[in-house]
């Protein structure tokens, strides 16, 4: 079966720490939705609302905060 996407689409691979995955896929299927979704109305909101935190110029690793 071959599913048509909008060309305007463009897949992203992310790596997440185990911890963070493991907790959006909690609230994934507490709100019976996708990790995807709930990534993409992430980026959305920072998009429209700018990001809560200041965005730093070479990301830190979590280990290392």
């Amino acid at each position: 079966m071959t599913r048509s996407i909008d060309p305007e689409i463009k897949r992203v691979t992310v790596t997440l720490p185990k911890r963070q995955l493991d907790k959006l896929q909690a609230i994934a299927s507490r709100e019976d939705v996708s990790v995807s979704w709930l990534v993409r109305k992430a980026v959305d909101k920072m998009l429209r609302q700018g990001p809560a935190i200041p965005v730093v110029e070479s990301p830190r690793r979590e280990s290392d905060a």
